[in-house]
C-alpha cells in the first residue's frame, strides 16, 4: 500500500528512466536525481529554471571513470601487450564514433532530454553515456560502474574485432586513393568551443564527392573519425566488381579496405 502510494508520486519522466535503467544497466536507480541530470541536454534547460543542472559536469567526471574502466579491462585482457598497444585500444574503445554507437545501441535516445534538431544530436548520445558512468559512480560507487560497463562493451562490441581494425585509417584511405588514382582529401574546420569543449568537423572527400565526416576534440581525432566513417560508407555500397573478357570478377575500384564491424549479441539482462 505505501510503496504503491510512493510510486504514484512519481514523475513519468522518472518512472522512465528507472525502467530503463532496469531493463538496460541491471539495476534500480538510488539517486534518481543523478540520473535524470545525466540524461539532460543543456538545450533542455529553460532559461527560467538555471537551478536545474545539465549534464556537462558529469560528462567530465564519466569521462574519467571510463578510462579507467577501459584501462583496467585491457590490461588484463592483454597481460602480453606494451602500452602503445594499449593506448590504441582504448582510444578506439572511448573515440566519440564508438560512444555514439554505444549510446544508440542501448538506445538512450528515449531517456535523454534535449531540445536539439535530430541533425544536431550528432554527440549527444555518447556525451550522456559518458555522464550516466558519472552519476552510476557517485550513485553505486566504482567496482559496481565497472561491472556495468564491461557487461555493456563485452554485449555490444568485439574486442577482436576491434584489435584488427587499422591503426592508422586516415594514411590507409590516402594509399587506397593512390593506389586507384582517387583523388582523396580531407577537409577540416573548427566548429567551436574552447577549452575542453573545442571540438573539429572533418570530411572526407573522394574526387570531390563527401564519403565521410568525422568529429573530435582536435583535427588529428576528426579526421581519424571521418576515415573511419568513409570505411563504412564505402562498404555499405557493394559494388559488383567487373567482370574481364574471361568471366572472371577483378578487385572493384571503389572496393574499400577491409574493417570489420563489431558483432551485436543480443543484450543480457543483470541483477542487483
Amino acid at each position: 500500500m505505501i510503496r504503491s502510494l510512493f510510486n504514484r508520486t512519481r514523475s513519468p519522466e522518472e518512472r522512465r528512466v528507472r525502467a530503463w535503467c532496469r531493463k538496460t544497466l541491471g539495476l534500480t536507480p538510488g539517486d534518481i536525481a543523478l540520473y535524470r541530470q545525466a540524461l539532460r541536454h543543456v538545450s533542455a534547460v529553460a532559461d527560467d529554471r538555471p537551478d536545474l543542472p545539465d549534464n556537462e559536469r558529469l560528462e567530465f567526471l564519466g569521462d574519467a571513470i571510463l578510462d579507467a574502466i577501459i584501462g583496467d579491462l585491457l590490461f588484463a585482457t592483454y597481460p602480453e601487450k606494451g602500452e602503445g598497444f594499449l593506448t590504441r585500444m582504448r582510444s578506439k574503445l572511448v573515440s566519440r564514433q564508438q560512444l555514439n554507437a554505444l549510446a544508440k545501441r542501448i538506445e538512450i535516445e528515449r531517456v535523454i532530454e534535449s531540445n536539439l534538431a535530430r541533425s544536431q544530436e550528432s554527440s549527444v548520445p555518447g556525451n550522456a553515456l559518458e555522464a550516466l558512468i558519472g552519476a552510476l559512480f557517485l550513485d553505486r560507487g566504482f567496482e559496481r560502474t565497472r561491472k556495468v560497463v564491461v557487461v555493456l562493451l563485452h554485449t555490444h562490441f568485439d574486442l577482436k574485432e576491434i584489435e584488427k581494425e587499422d591503426r592508422d585509417g586516415k594514411s590507409r584511405l590516402l594509399e587506397w586513393g593512390q593506389k586507384r588514382r582517387k583523388k582523396v582529401e580531407f577537409v577540416v574546420r573548427e566548429e567551436g568551443g574552447s577549452g575542453r569543449g573545442k571540438h573539429y568537423v572533418a570530411e572526407v572527400r573522394i574526387n570531390g564527392d563527401i564519403r565521410g565526416t568525422g568529429q573530435g576534440t582536435s583535427k588529428k581525432v576528426a579526421e581519424q573519425d571521418a576515415a573511419q566513417s568513409a570505411f563504412r560508407s564505402m562498404r555499405s555500397r557493394k559494388p559488383q566488381p567487373p567482370k574481364t573478357a574471361t568471366g572472371r570478377t577483378t578487385g572493384s575500384a571503389e572496393h574499400a579496405p577491409s574493417m570489420h564491424a563489431p558483432r551485436r549479441p543480443a543484450k543480457p539482462r543483470q541483477r542487483d
